[in-house]
């Protein structure tokens, strides 16, 4: 563990968290995410526009998506006109990551956060597995923030 703690205070990481949207058996289209840098003050939070409307969803998409809504994130399917698309997510992630000289990425359990980090090539690692208190919420700006408190008191 005290290799752990040191690696954590010797390097410049960020905490990731994303709520999505199922759109087709291969396509998460990220809905919201939340990035925040260790330095406790830089952050991006976006909510980004849907591939694919709605109503053009399988019915079992959508399905799933109202109950998510009902009983998790409680996003509605479309965001405020002015925001991005899904597509542009990889592109908001790495310039946070350039910009902010960020060495690797804690997420929060999610394989789309994962398969993102992959993509963009930085290492990363679930904040699940360091033994952290859970936190009790699907706002991705509650979580982060939950867990970037127990990562500094280490």
């Amino acid at each position: 563990m005290a290799k752990r703690t040191e690696y954590i205070k010797d390097k410049n990481w960020a905490l990731l968290d994303i709520e999505y949207i199922q759109c087709t058996r291969t396509h998460k289209c990220v809905r919201k995410l939340y990035m925040l840098a260790k330095d406790g003050y830089m952050d991006l939070q976006l909510e980004f526009f849907p591939c694919e409307p709605l109503h053009k969803l399988d019915k079992r998409y959508q399905r799933a998506f109202y109950y998510c809504q009902r009983e998790i994130h409680k996003l509605p399917y479309c965001p405020p006109p002015s925001s991005p698309p899904c597509l542009n997510v990889v592109k908001e992630l790495n310039n946070f990551i350039v910009d902010n000289d960020i060495d690797f990425v804690f997420y929060k359990g999610g394989e789309i956060e994962k398969n993102l980090c992959k993509e963009l090539h930085i290492n990363s690692f679930n904040i699940e597995n360091y033994g952290l208190e859970r936190a009790y919420s699907h706002d991705p700006y509650v979580e982060m923030n939950c867990y970037y408190t127990q990562l500094i008191e280490m």
